[in-house]
């Protein structure tokens, strides 16, 4: 009986170190899968690369702007809206509405791109490799009239 004991002991034993050497192993793995040199390459040029998009799309913002400027400026010529033709109406309606759509989809892809690069950089094993001098305005400011 004494001996039963002994190898139910032993048994118990070793499976409890088995357990917590795999749970130590997992852990291990799982920290060289995020920490590893690889992986903390890609990590950090995701953050370049998507902060030069967020940049880029910052300028195409303003260009967007600049554009739905230029369609009022277009059509100051024609004096008073109110006085202005039928077909006239129509076109600066038309040229109008894209400039403005494009701007309103320009910010708010944008502003999703920010929303997922903010998002990474709260991840505890992704906040090592963004620093705040990168980290762009949440949101930029929206369409305006």
């Amino acid at each position: 009986m004494k001996a039963v004991l002994v190898i139910i002991g032993i048994v118990v034993g070793i499976t409890i170190l088995g357990w917590v050497l795999g749970w130590f192993g997992n852990a291990a793995d799982v920290a060289k899968k995020e920490y590893y040199p690889e992986a903390m390459l890609k990590k950090y040029e995701w953050f370049i690369d998507q902060s030069k998009a967020i940049q880029k799309m910052d300028q195409d913002i303003v260009n967007f702007r600049k554009r739905a400027e230029a369609v009022d400026q277009k059509y100051a010529a024609y004096g008073a809206q109110k006085t202005w033709a039928p077909d006239v109406r129509v076109q600066y309606n038309h040229e109008k509405t894209n400039a403005t759509d494009d701007l309103i989809a320009m910010t708010s892809q944008r502003n999703g791109l920010v929303r997922e690069y903010n998002a990474q950089s709260e991840k505890f094993t992704w906040a090592p490799f963004k620093t705040r001098d990168d980290l762009p305005p949440q949101t930029f400011s929206e369409y305006r009239e």
